[in-house]
């Protein structure tokens, strides 16, 4: 258990630091935006209580949003994507253990979609609290899916390289 939050600890100061001080640094358009501080609430270990999970996604959105200069926008999208994790890993897993899905060739489906679904979650609060506009309807699905794709790919990208 010691193991588990260590890991955390470490991966939550890493992607903070590389979230704020290297993604929000680039700038690839109105429609992308790179958030690889994700993959700290998509990768907390299970082991972790369902009430650790929600507010260590919770600590993570609120200290974005405090570096970043935002106002709880993150901290929203965080908690409700902490918060919606654990359902999903239960409706996901095929077996009587939950586990985050590996991504290899046998659980490729399951990564995709567990990733898919929360960074599309995440995205979609997140720009349609930034946006706080329905009439922008169309705009805030489009940023959503064009970021939450390329999120999906870049993570993926990102989880292989560290497996390795």
């Amino acid at each position: 258990m010691n193991r588990d939050w260590l890991t955390v600890g470490v991966n939550f100061v890493v992607l903070l630091l590389l979230q704020v001080f290297i993604c929000n640094s680039i700038y690839l358009g109105i429609y992308l935006n790179i958030q690889i501080y994700l993959m700290f609430i998509l990768f907390i270990p299970v082991s972790l209580s369902g009430l650790s999970v929600l507010l260590l996604s919770a600590l993570m959105g609120f200290c974005i949003d405090l570096l970043s200069g935002d106002l709880g926008l993150h901290l929203a999208a965080c908690t409700a994507t902490g918060y919606v994790r654990p359902y999903l890993l239960k409706s996901i897993s095929t077996s009587d253990q939950i586990e985050i899905p590996p991504i290899n060739r046998t659980h490729f489906g399951q990564y995709f979609v567990y990733t898919g679904i929360l960074i599309f979650l995440h995205h979609l609060l997140l720009f349609t609290l930034e946006t706080f506009d329905l009439k922008e309807i169309l705009f805030i699905i489009t940023r959503t899916l064009i970021s939450a794709a390329a999120n999906v790919i870049l993570i993926g990208i990102v989880r292989a390289l560290i497996r390795r």
